[in-house]
């Protein structure tokens, strides 16, 4: 049978926007749960009533679907579903959710950059359901054992962050307080900063740093070729991927900063990202959008004052200065403005090689705990596709 034997498209439309709202950010893909955000919506919604399968037909092989439980709007990436009778919903999500199923849609959508699926070809797809008995003890079955699955990542994700606070707390602590317990302390009457030993310094970022020093210009050949580093290519965490390799023609016109190892990259808007990296490597023909500022070091070292820069308590004053809601930004100036913490330079050597020695195995133990967690993610999602497909009988 197809999927329209066994579902039925909700298509009602609302502008109205006072209701729950799901978009499908707050759908973690292939989990089938929903988590909390601010996002918010404009224009024209999807209705669902209870009981309803959301399933998102924009990049399908996220695999997102979701069974809310009351009355609500959505994106219109989602497909509204209502089992017909003699299905089980929970069922009939979990078969949408399979490894078999999404390896199926995948190679169905339309689109390179925001494949997306619709309702014909998805509808037309051929499933096969047992039973509404089976259906039931299928479910039954799956409840019970992903319980126990999600439990054990549950714990491991609670291990994970309380390394990440212990990572957060020492980078705080080194970066304001030096690496020596019994030092006498000064009050800065700077409230991000606080007290800090009575030998350092406090000073404007600007005096340690020289921003946005080389700028990429029209003048330059339509042949050059460079790496590009976006927003997005920077993690909450600081890590650095490249994308392709881009032309100046080709590249987006935000693409204009150069930068040079030693650098750090500190994203000026959408600042609640956290997206601040260094510059560690060989920097030849590399170019980052102009939605960071870079700061060039001319008197502090690189690595302490990206380490500074990646404090806490920092990024909340960077946060705190930047405008707008859904997009705060912050001028480069203002950033400047800032005032920063200032050890000599032969301890910000020291206190760079010890968050190097101490993230480092934190990073270690934080890599270890997700590995096991996706063994664990890899492990439900097996199951769950063996069940539904009959390779398992319950």
């Amino acid at each position: 049978m197809r999927l329209k034997d066994v579902v039925i498209l909700r298509n009602e439309k609302t502008t109205d926007t006072s209701k729950p709202y799901i978009a499908l950010e707050n759908i973690i893909s292939w989990d089938a749960k929903y988590i909390e955000s601010s996002i918010e919506t404009e224009g024209t919604n999807s209705v669902f009533k209870p009981n309803d399968i959301l399933f998102g037909k924009l990049r399908p092989y996220l695999a997102k679907g979701f069974i809310p439980s009351y009355e609500g709007i959505c994106s219109t990436e989602f497909f509204v579903l209502k089992a017909k009778k003699g299905y089980y919903t929970q069922y009939l999500l979990y078969l949408l959710l399979s490894h078999s199923f999404i390896d199926y849609i995948k190679n169905q959508v339309a689109g390179v950059k925001m494949p997306r699926t619709n309702w014909e070809t998805f509808s037309s797809i051929e499933v096969s359901i047992p039973s509404l008995e089976v259906q039931q003890r299928i479910v039954e079955y799956l409840e019970a054992k992903t319980t126990e699955i999600d439990k054990k990542i549950e714990l491991l994700g609670k291990k994970r962050d309380a390394y990440n606070r212990l990572k957060t707390a020492t980078i705080n602590r080194a970066v304001t307080r030096g690496l020596d317990e019994h030092v006498k302390l000064k009050d800065t009457g700077i409230d991000w900063i606080g007290e800090i030993p009575v030998h350092w310094k406090t000073r404007r970022i600007k005096d340690e740093v020289e921003v946005n020093k080389l700028t990429l210009t029209e003048s330059t050949s339509p042949m050059y070729k460079f790496r590009y580093i976006d927003i997005s290519n920077v993690s909450s965490e600081g890590v650095i991927s490249f994308i392709e390799e881009v032309y100046f023609y080709e590249a987006p016109s935000r693409a204009r900063r150069i930068v040079q190892k030693g650098d750090i990259i500190v994203s000026t808007v959408r600042t609640y990202l956290k997206s601040i990296g260094m510059i560690d490597f060989d920097a030849k023909d590399v170019v980052v959008s102009t939605g960071f500022a870079v700061l060039s070091p001319i008197k502090s070292y690189s690595k302490y004052f990206y380490y500074l820069l990646r404090s806490n308590h920092l990024i909340d004053e960077i946060c705190a200065l930047s405008s707008g809601v859904s997009y705060p930004a912050i001028a480069a100036t203002r950033i400047e403005s800032i005032n920063i913490p200032v050890p000599p330079l032969e301890e910000q050597k020291q206190i760079a090689a010890y968050l190097d020695e101490r993230c480092a195995k934190i990073d270690e133990a934080v890599r270890i705990i997700d590995k096991q967690i996706d063994a664990l993610k890899r492990l439900k999602r097996s199951l769950i596709n063996e069940v539904v497909t009959g390779k398992r009988m319950v």
